[in-house]
């Protein structure tokens, strides 16, 4: 499998179609983070296996979680090879009243009340999995 490219895990990485949608979206730059993407892209979401087809739906929404609430990633894993990719990394931030009401509006699944977790750090792992097509866009991401 010499086509594997290994952790590059450095801030601004481009050594894969996922980092660098990751690291241009953190920086706004969101011609070059939806340039990664075919235009019939399927993104399969946990924690309720929600389906977003197209980028038309994917993108406002990854706009609309980004700023939910400042976050502080740490990257685990980034490699692909021709046509597959995976993306690990811990999602670390705070708890607002903003994120509250994102996910609500995403229809996560969320306790009844939240008031005792709000301001509150979180770290939660989260890993996606892509399939890139021909035209080396991601196609098809399931976190």
């Amino acid at each position: 499998m010499a086509d594997i490219k290994y952790n590059d895990l450095e801030e601004g990485s481009t050594v894969t179609p996922f980092s660098t949608f990751f690291w241009a979206a953190w920086k706004d730059d969101w011609d070059t983070a939806e340039a990664q993407f075919a235009d019939e892209l399927e993104w399969i979401m946990m924690p309720n296996n929600q389906i977003r087809k197209g980028k038309e739906n994917v993108i406002p929404f990854l706009k609309a979680s980004k700023y939910a609430s400042q976050k502080e990633p740490e990257v685990i894993l980034n490699t692909a090879c021709k046509e597959w990719g995976i993306w690990e990394y811990w999602n670390i931030g705070t708890i607002t009243e903003d994120i509250v009401e994102f996910a609500k509006q995403s229809n996560w699944p969320f306790p009844d009340d939240i008031s005792s977790i709000v301001s509150k750090k979180y770290k939660v792992p989260v890993c996606f999995i892509y399939h890139i097509n021909v035209n080396g866009k991601i196609d098809l991401l399931r976190e």
